[in-house]
Formats: structure tokens, C-alpha cells, sequence
């Protein structure tokens, strides 16, 4: 079997659902639940007596808030992305399944990146629509949703600019060509470190790529470098330009995300059911 064959893989795929769907099912709703009461908590603390700032309040801090808990929800789920296999008779298990290598590695690749994706999105549904039905029926207050505002809140600004901003061509498809690659880059190292990491993945991960964002921001001040920036005539406004290095990160960015990627599925290859207590790679070897 080396060849990549789409029915094994949906065969692979549909057997890491199954046999991790009472955990999955378990987790989304002590999500659901754990949203439910955070935003109960957030408005008790910040809603005032009267009601009055109720809607601004749901579309301000709780949305902030809930966009960057999601976020981080997602970095957590991809760095766990061999955590349910750290066991040996669940390694065992899952190596020895009848397909591929790649179609073992994308399975479980996909896996915690759209299913659980997806149950993070969901449990935020259902927990703010509780919030909503037990607001409104307890306390008198209007039926609103904040889930458009946290959905608006993962969309690019370029897609919702206004007409204070004058974007050119150039300006639109680059930044979303950035932006984008930003986000398969993180997604390709937080898939290296879940990879390579049997504990404290997303730990280990996060300071990496902490350390890295200090050292763009170094770059780009101690080079005056920069990606985008506002041009002004005077107090006048003019539009957006793109900077040099913005055209730097555009070819930087894939070719490290197709490295992580590659890199991942190297050490995946090399998964033995006894490994270091830390790693899942013997990097002396």
C-alpha cells in the first residue's frame, strides 16, 4: 500500500470518529457548558443594574473575548493532534490500520483541525444560545445572539472595509494572500509541535512561535521594515500601501508551512509504539 487510495482514507477517517466520538461528544458539551457560564459570569460583572448596556456589552467585550478563547481553542486542538495515541494499545491500534502513512497522518490531520474545529464553534453556539433563552426568560433582556459578532470577528477586515478606506487591487489581494499564509503557517507549526511533542505540545509550540513573532517585530523596527501602511497627504488620508516586506513573508511563509508540513510527516513515519517520554522523534539518530 503506497500508493493514496481516497476509500482507505475515508475508511481511516470515519474510524477516528467513531472511536473517539464519546470523547468528542463529552468535550463539546463541557465546552457548551463552560461558555454558557463564562457569559453568564462576564455579564453579571459587567452588565449594568439596569440592563442598560446589555447588547453593547455582548458585541463588544464578550466577543473580543470569546474570539481569542476560540483561537486558542484551536491552537490547543492542534497540538493535540497525536495526544489520544500516546498509550501503547492506542498507538498500536491506530498504526496498524490497513492504509498509508499520508492517509494515517491526513486523517488525523484533518481530523483536529475541522472536526474539532467545528465542536469549539458549536459548543460556543449552543452555550451563548443558552445564555440568550435564559437571559431573556430570567431577566427580561432582548434575544441577542453573539455569535455574528464572533464570526465577523474571524473574518479579514479587508472583507469588511468601509468607504473611510481606499484599498487598491495590489493592497486587497496581498493582504489577504498574507493573512492567509499567517494562518497556514501557524496551523503547519502547531502541527509540527503536535507531532513532535508527546507533552506540552502546545506549550512548547506557543513559545517557539512567540519567540519568532519578537523577532519579526525586531526586523520591522530595526529595519523600518514593513508590511502594510497607511499613506496620509498632509491630515488627509490617501489609502493603503504594500511594503517590501510583505512581499518577503508572501514567498517566506508557504515554503515554511510546506516544511512543517513535510517535517511532521517525516517524524510521523518514524513513530514506534515505545518512544521518548517527551518526544515522538529521536533527533540523535
Amino acid at each position: 500500500m503506497d500508493n493514496f487510495n481516497i476509500k482507505r482514507f475515508g475508511q481511516t477517517f470515519r474510524w477516528m470518529l467513531v472511536t473517539n466520538l464519546q470523547t468528542f461528544l463529552a468535550f463539546t458539551a463541557g465546552c457548551a457548558a463552560a461558555v454558557f457560564l463564562l457569559e453568564m459570569l462576564l455579564i453579571a460583572f459587567n452588565c449594568h443594574s439596569d440592563g442598560s448596556n446589555y447588547t453593547p456589552l455582548l458585541h463588544s467585550t464578550i466577543t473580543q473575548f470569546f474570539v481569542i478563547f476560540l483561537i486558542i481553542y484551536v491552537f490547543v486542538a492542534i497540538s493535540t493532534l497525536f495526544s489520544y495515541y500516546l498509550k501503547k494499545p492506542q498507538r498500536e491500534a491506530f498504526l496498524m490500520l490497513p492504509s498509508t502513512n499520508l492517509e494515517k497522518f491526513l486523517a488525523a490531520v484533518i481530523y483536529v483541525t475541522v472536526v474539532w474545529t467545528l465542536a469549539g464553534f458549536l459548543a460556543f453556539a449552543v452555550g451563548d444560545t443558552l445564555r440568550m433563552v435564559v437571559r431573556a426568560l430570567v431577566y427580561g433582556n432582548e434575544w441577542v445572539s453573539a455569535i455574528p459578532n464572533v464570526v465577523r470577528g474571524f473574518i479579514p477586515n479587508i472583507v469588511l472595509y468601509d468607504d473611510s478606506h481606499v484599498y487598491s487591487l495590489t493592497y486587497k489581494v496581498m493582504n489577504l494572500f498574507v493573512g492567509y499564509n499567517f494562518i497556514m503557517w501557524i496551523h503547519s507549526l502547531y502541527t509540527l509541535g503536535g507531532t513532535f511533542f508527546r507533552k506540552y505540545a502546545f506549550v512548547a509550540t506557543s513559545a517557539v512561535m512567540f519567540f519568532l513573532m519578537i523577532v519579526l517585530s525586531w526586523v520591522i523596527n530595526h529595519f523600518g521594515a514593513s508590511m502594510f501602511t497607511s499613506q496620509w497627504d498632509g491630515n488627509a488620508y490617501v489609502g493603503e500601501e504594500v511594503g517590501f516586506l510583505a512581499y518577503i513573508l508572501a514567498v517566506l511563509l508557504p515554503l515554511l508551512s510546506i516544511f512543517n508540513y513535510w517535517a511532521s510527516f517525516h517524524i510521523f513515519k518514524g513513530f514506534q509504539l515505545i518512544t521518548n517520554k517527551w518526544t515522538n522523534y529521536d533527533i540523535l539518530k
